[in-house]
């Protein structure tokens, strides 16, 4: 298990480099997102539209935005025909289970750092400091861990492209 936790750790680091060599672009997506949450949860005046669903649509917009250029991006110089990706990405998963177990357990580290214990110490603030805490936890969340894990899921299919045979 330790080789696979190791091929996990690259592959991480591999998205790290990338976030952060791509990340002016990345920002401008996760930058629509930032705002929209922040303007919901803090219930700023006249930012009603942000609470409906026109703020939803716009964050799935920028969302679905980020993962479509990510993907055409880091898949742009890949030599294996898009329609063959699934396939080799099932294929790689199905003969690397503790490859993926690996990467599933860094994603939970991730996600109690980055989640948990966000939440936990909210929770202990008043109401008027917890909106406030909360509405600047995901705009930062949104030009961060957000589009990293988008990212990093990306780059882990390309690994798995680049790893399995045909």
């Amino acid at each position: 298990m330790r080789d696979e936790m190791n091929e996990a750790w690259k592959v991480a680091g591999r998205s790290a480099r990338w976030f952060a060599k791509n990340y002016p672009v990345i920002a401008s997506f996760g930058a629509l997102a930032s705002v929209q949450r922040f303007v919901a949860v803090r219930g700023v005046r006249g930012g009603a539209w942000a609470a409906g669903v026109t703020g939803e649509l716009l964050t799935a917009a920028a969302r679905i935005g980020l993962s479509v250029w990510c993907a055409r991006t880091v898949f742009a110089d890949c030599p294996v025909p898009l329609r063959d990706v699934p396939g080799r990405v099932w294929r790689h998963g199905r003969s690397h289970p503790g490859e993926v177990a690996a990467g599933a357990a860094l994603l939970a580290g991730l996600t109690v750092v980055s989640k948990v214990i966000p939440d936990v110490a909210i929770a202990q603030l008043d109401e008027a400091s917890r909106r406030r805490a909360s509405a600047w936890e995901l705009a930062v969340k949104n030009v961060t861990v957000i589009p990293f894990t988008t990212v990093w899921m990306v780059i882990g299919m390309r690994h798995a492209v680049d790893q399995a045979r045909p």
